[in-house]
């Protein structure tokens, strides 16, 4: 959902409910494990450079702490937060994108791509992060990484009709000759909008929305 001028990419709804509420297919059942369980999850999720997937899958799955690349972490607030909410409940969910930057991480050191890109799967941080929650808090914490099964499952009804009213604009663009342009979705419309306007930065998270996911980490 990194893109920008537009106000959703096909295909990222999907991701996110998939991951928020059918884990178990993965093999994992993070939500039933921590509510049965007296532990504190860690669950690692797509996310380089923008955490949207974290986002949405944390507030979606009532997760107790988000992390996102867009924001440093604040690992000491996180951990005494997770304390208060362990002594209450006896389980914390948190959910962390891949991308995040913990302080044992030096990007000059990491393995890279042949694109210069880091190689994510190596770097373990859903491992990493439950290591220090359970040094910080002294309770029992495992991470669960979902992977690249985050892109398979079935498209939710409104990425499936997304995708057609995409697909057919972008047809008709292509038809008048009407060249080197995306087609976005603003509000309930479809528009184009110049590739060079479209792949110019990315969409991150911004701070509005991460205030919004802390409303609800009480």
């Amino acid at each position: 959902n990194d893109l920008p001028h537009t106000d959703c990419c096909p295909g990222f709804g999907s991701v996110a409910k998939y991951v928020a509420t059918s884990i178990r297919e993965a093999g994992y059942d993070v939500a039933s494990m921590a509510r049965t369980s007296t532990k504190i999850f860690v669950l690692e999720v797509m996310g380089r450079h923008a955490g949207w997937v974290a986002l949405y899958t944390g507030i979606g799955a009532s997760a107790d702490w988000i992390l996102v690349p867009e924001v440093k972490p604040d690992l000491q607030k996180m951990c005494a937060h997770l304390k208060k909410v362990y002594d209450r409940r006896q389980t914390a969910l948190v959910v962390a994108s891949e991308g995040i930057h913990l302080p044992s991480h030096d990007e000059a050191k990491e393995e890279k791509d042949e694109f210069g890109h880091m190689l994510l799967k190596n770097r373990g941080v859903g491992t990493e992060l439950a290591e220090i929650i359970e040094k910080e808090t002294g309770k029992e914490t495992r991470a669960a990484v979902i992977g690249h099964i985050q892109r398979g499952g079935s498209p939710s009804l409104f990425d499936r009709v997304l995708g057609l009213r995409v697909g057919a604009r972008a047809a008709e663009l292509v038809a008048k000759g009407d060249w080197g342009k995306m087609v976005a979705l603003r509000g309930n419309e479809v528009i184009p909008v110049p590739l060079t306007e479209a792949t110019a930065k990315l969409k991150t998270v911004p701070k509005d929305w991460m205030d919004f996911a802390g409303i609800f980490w009480k």
